[in-house]
């Protein structure tokens, strides 16, 4: 389970194997929670976080996630020993070398295709009219033109040097999924664009919400196949940025986020009501979350086919194999880096 902490004033304490909640009003009952239960700790509020519970938390190897303003501010983790010099060395070393270079196209051009393949299959299962159709088609034709891009004259270069060409691939391919996407969004929820920081309409409160909670799982995923989170090649080294995480999410927005939000959207689950506008900040509401997040929690531990690979897993087990992929990769036991890609 995920245990969600949200009441200003709450303290997260300790007692024997269990986590406890206690809250400043009398009339809120202390909660617990047994450690063997719990799978991820969010604190949205500001509480107090004990000692006692920082212990138990990180020897059970269980993270906790971090908001504000419904922005993830930090995470606390384990400390890892379990990660090999060897495996490390061998990811910075990459950095300056085409493999670096190699991973990043590899990695993005499998992101692109998760990106075509679910406009496709909801482009199938809707009844678009005649213009959002020409749209989507138009995009998804687009994006199809991404994944035979020739990028052999610069395999060879090293990241550092081709980065901005890769930011604008990259980036001209989300702008063709995100206009395509618009299409498929009821206009109710007033998507008209990706926006964060703070999210300013719902479906961008939905994807940042759950970003930062698939954020999390890859950063688990990263750290059990050793890998250093904080050493990416696509985006840039800064200090608390877990670059090489948002390297290897890429892969799983479109399979695990997208999917999810358009299902509920399209299943009526979710209305422009459970959400409320802070200013500019568009906040899911508490009742929606949970239903939210169960539904999340869900599409991770849901079996599911890598249509690059054939494999079926389920996605929490394709993150940790495509961060050891990598790593063996890196190290030059895998000839080629083969993303995870959805069916079609």
């Amino acid at each position: 389970m995920i245990l969600i902490v949200a009441e200003h004033g709450a303290k997260i304490g300790k007692e024997g194997e269990r986590l406890y909640v206690s809250y400043p009003s009398a009339e809120i009952a202390r909660n617990y929670v047994p450690i063997i239960k719990l799978e991820q700790l969010i604190i949205e509020s500001k509480a107090t976080l004990t000692s006692g519970a920082i212990d138990l938390l990180t020897a059970n190897g269980i993270p906790t996630l971090f908001f504000r303003g419904g922005k993830p501010v930090g995470i606390l983790h384990s400390y890892v020993a379990h990660g090999t010099v060897a495996i490390r060395r061998a990811q910075i070393l990459a950095y300056e070398s085409k493999l670096g270079t190699a991973f990043i196209i590899s990695a993005l051009k499998g992101a692109i295709a998760n990106k075509r393949n679910l406009l496709r299959r909801i482009q199938k299962n809707r009844q678009l009219k005649p213009t959002a159709e020409t749209i989507v088609k138009t995009k998804i034709a687009e994006l199809e033109g991404f994944l035979h891009r020739d990028f052999s004259k610069i395999l060879n270069k090293k990241i550092g040097i081709i980065r901005d060409t890769i930011f604008a691939f990259e980036g001209a391919a989300a702008d063709a999924y995100f206009t395509a996407l618009k299409e498929l969004i009821s206009p109710e929820f007033h998507f008209f664009n990706r926006n964060r920081r703070p999210p300013r309409d719902p479906m961008n409160s939905m994807l940042s919400y759950a970003y930062s909670i698939l954020t999390m799982k890859v950063l688990s995923g990263v750290l059990v196949a050793g890998l250093e989170p904080y050493a990416g090649f696509l985006h840039t080294d800064r200090s608390g940025k877990p670059s090489f995480v948002l390297d290897i999410i890429e892969e799983f927005r479109q399979p695990i986020v997208d999917r999810l939000i358009l299902r509920l959207i399209g299943k009526s689950e979710v209305t422009p009501d459970d959400f409320e506008m802070q200013g500019e900040f568009c906040k899911i509401k508490d009742t929606f979350k949970k239903h939210y997040l169960s539904e999340l929690i869900g599409t991770f531990t849901r079996a599911e086919k890598n249509d690059q690979t054939g494999k079926t897993m389920t996605f929490e087990q394709h993150i940790i194999h495509q961060a050891r992929h990598a790593g063996k990769f890196f190290k030059g036991e895998s000839s080629e880096y083969n993303p995870f890609i959805l069916s079609r």
